[in-house]
């Protein structure tokens, strides 16, 4: 049981551990929890590891030992408590009801526990220790209680801002404005993180403050035992040895675990504007209205009972307004306390900057002249200022703080434009037009089924990709440059096919080119068959596209036929096979037009050019799917939708430089994620030898198509 009660407590260490390099790595000082928040898991894990102190069932011969072990445990407890605290704001009204539920009860659980064993004289508690177990409890409550009020306020604003900046349809491939807007939308998205605004609360600060001490009794109180207690190594206890590892990891646990809650309070230290410091900041008793917003709400709220008589009905409510006026009282308290627990600290901040602000005339006299780089600073922190989202306008963050946000996007802009997709750009520059995105399909090449299926862009490139490898006599390093090639350009179409391309039957398009492409890089197979056997190096060109076509034939007619089975994996068959056989039957009737017939080599530079001119076309819609990107609706996956965004801008820039000297196609920009609607203009374009607009208006008004396309 010891060892098990380890590791259940070195697995909460672990997942603080991780948040806590996270932090690091990102530059989120105020470390936003990702792996250790509150959850069913992470409440077990906490039970797990509170054995001790709820253990009734043994008992400790020495009570020396058993009092340090349950004190590492509360102070364990409490450090768990103030690093997964900011968790509560990503979690729906629901959510935080369910699991702040199921915590109370543990907590519930573990106080009666100690209090029966202290009451009985087998635990001598000191008063940090009791008055550690039981701060914590009330605090966690108190921020749940903030947290609905707080969401409704951020999304609030965020929606105003959104309706202010509303985006232009237009498509536009300056790599400048995009990053502008990308910056724009991550101050956004970290000012109005939920978990921001509980990092850079007096709660989360107080807590900061109590987890120092809390190291600094831990250890203080290891050394008192080991250095007055004489059987400290020698108490005999139900858990024998593992006690002391138990109290080994949890001291670790300690450590580790108050690194994120310590940043977190020198955040809130920086969080004001202590340029213009204020005496405000020491007004303890100022309680601001979102921390009792929701119990004044449900004051408010009628509930309806069964209860009969209108005086047991009066005094039902009065009994639950009263019930809630002493939890606005609780709330206000707790507020305050945390506040004053902040006063030293927040006093040397103050006293800091006032001594600053008067020193700041004497040293500018010895100071060099402000260089480029810290103009440039300081205009893209009031460039990007406006922009902050906040629960109270009073409230000033800090220009540290702003710079700490635009870093950390600036990083990741350089370090993405690091990875650029270089034998990608290689093969987007032998695309000259668009002229392929029309001709990878004839349709003078009947569908092998009537429910004909849907292109994607993935799925063609992937399709022509298996073509191109099953070409023989073609150089090794030709086909692995292509498939180097490939992987780059489907890593970004899948970005854009996942913002934009919402619809069922593409979503099941991309699915099964996803599943297909990993059979085509990895093993060089197409749905099972060797694309690169020795019997297919034999044939020729025609006869390879020949037989891939037939092989496609046969899996439609075994999916048709087949009844049963994983229906899944047959409709992912089903769509490679029918993109397979429309592709590979068109180059063969294109191939035997011409009087020549290619040679290897020419047909599979032709395919290139032909997957060139396709992600061309796919790729015009980067600016829209990086902006899309910034708009996710859910509040806690908004700032991780903006870092893949920026990530995707950056290692494209060179990509939207080339796409910036094309022609583009007169469409309206949610007619150009679409592969079919590309190809009804271009086709009318060609059949016609008119340009853009005139295609466009053509395809608009002709009743013999189907498909309609939207003029800009």
């Amino acid at each position: 049981m010891g060892l098990y009660i380890c590791g259940a407590s070195l697995l909460c260490t672990l997942a603080m551990a991780v948040d806590a390099i996270q932090g690091f790595h990102k530059r989120n000082l105020w470390f936003p929890c990702k792996f250790f928040t509150i959850n069913a898991a992470s409440i077990t894990l906490i039970a797990i590891a509170m054995k001790l102190p709820v253990d009734l069932t043994t008992g400790m011969s020495d009570g020396h030992i058993d009092s340090m072990e349950n004190e590492g445990s509360f102070l364990f407890l409490l450090t768990m408590l103030a690093n997964f605290l900011p968790s509560l704001g990503l979690m729906s009204d629901k959510e935080l009801i369910m699991n702040i539920i199921a915590l109370g009860l543990l907590i519930i659980t573990i106080s009666v526990n100690v209090w029966i064993k202290y009451f009985a004289g087998v635990v001598l508690l000191s008063a940090f220790g009791i008055i550690s177990f039981i701060f914590p409890l009330i605090w966690t409550f108190s921020v749940a209680l903030e947290v609905p009020a707080t969401r409704r306020i951020l999304e609030h604003r965020h929606k105003e801002f959104c309706k202010l900046d509303l985006t232009h349809q237009e498509i536009n491939f300056s790599s400048k404005e995009l990053v502008h807007y990308v910056k724009k939308y991550w101050m956004m998205a970290q000012t109005g993180n939920p978990q921001f605004v509980i990092d850079c609360s007096p709660v989360s600060y107080a807590l900061g403050v109590l987890c120092l001490f809390t190291v600094i009794y831990a250890s203080v109180f290891l050394v008192h035992h080991m250095r007055y207690t004489s059987n400290f190594w020698y108490g005999k206890s139900d858990y024998k040895w593992s006690s002391y590892a138990i109290y080994a990891v949890q001291l670790f646990g300690i450590v580790v675990g108050c690194i994120a809650p310590l940043f977190r309070s020198f955040t809130v230290m920086i969080y004001f504007n202590t340029k213009r410091p204020s005496l405000n900041y020491l007004n303890v008793f100022r309680v601001e209205k979102y921390w009792t917003q929701s119990l004044q709400r449900w004051k408010h709220i009628h509930i309806r009972s069964h209860i009969p008589g209108r005086r047991c009905k009066i005094v039902f409510h009065n009994f639950k307004n009263m019930i809630l006026n002493i939890c606005i009282l609780t709330q206000t308290m707790v507020v305050v306390i945390c506040k004053i627990v902040c006063v030293v600290p927040t006093s040397f901040v103050v006293l800091f900057s006032w001594c600053s602000a008067i020193c700041k005339p004497f040293f500018e006299r010895f100071k060099n002249e402000p260089n480029a780089s810290d103009n440039d600073a300081r205009s893209e922190i009031e460039k990007y200022a406006s922009y902050i989202l906040q629960v109270e306008d009073e409230a000033k963050i800090s220009k540290k703080l702003l710079q700490n946000m635009l870093d950390s996007m600036n990083q990741i802009l350089q370090d993405s434009k690091k990875k650029e997709p270089l034998n990608l750009i290689n093969l987007l520059e032998k695309s000259t037009g668009f002229k392929g995105v029309v001709a990878f399909d004839n349709d003078q090449v009947p569908p092998l089924y009537l429910e004909e299926t849907h292109n994607s862009w993935s799925l063609v490139v992937v399709t022509l990709t298996a073509i191109a490898v099953a070409l023989p006599n073609v150089a090794n390093d030709h086909v692995k440059g292509l498939l180097s090639s490939i992987r780059e350009g489907l890593h970004i179409a899948k970005h854009i096919e996942e913002s934009l391309n919402t619809n069922a039957d593409l979503v099941k398009a991309r699915k099964s080119a996803r599943w297909l492409w990993t059979e085509v890089e990895v093993y060089n197979r197409w749905l099972h068959i060797e694309l690169q056997n020795k019997t297919c190096n034999t044939k020729t060109s025609k006869e390879i596209l020949q037989w891939l076509g037939d092989e496609a034939v046969k899996v439609v007619i075994r999916f048709k036929s087949c009844k049963g089975g994983n229906l899944d994996h047959s409709l992912h068959t089903f769509i490679a096979a029918s993109s397979m056989y429309k592709i590979s039957q068109t180059i063969l009737l294109e191939c035997s037009e011409q009087k020549n017939w290619p040679n290897d080599e020419e047909l599979f530079e032709r395919i290139s050019t032909v997957i060139s001119d396709l992600l061309c076309a796919c790729f015009t819609n980067l600016p829209r799917a990086i902006k899309t990107k910034c708009h996710h609706d859910a509040m806690e996956k908004r700032a991780d939708s903006i870092w893949s965004a920026a990530q995707l801008l950056g290692k494209s820039k060179k990509i939207l430089k080339i796409l910036k000297a094309r022609q583009l196609p007169n469409l309206d920009p949610d007619s150009m994620a679409y592969i079919d609607k590309w190809r009804a203009l271009l086709k009318i374009e060609i059949a016609y030898g008119c340009d853009s607009s005139e295609g466009a208006q053509l395809a608009s008004s002709s009743s013999n198509e189907s498909l309609i396309v939207t003029v800009v």
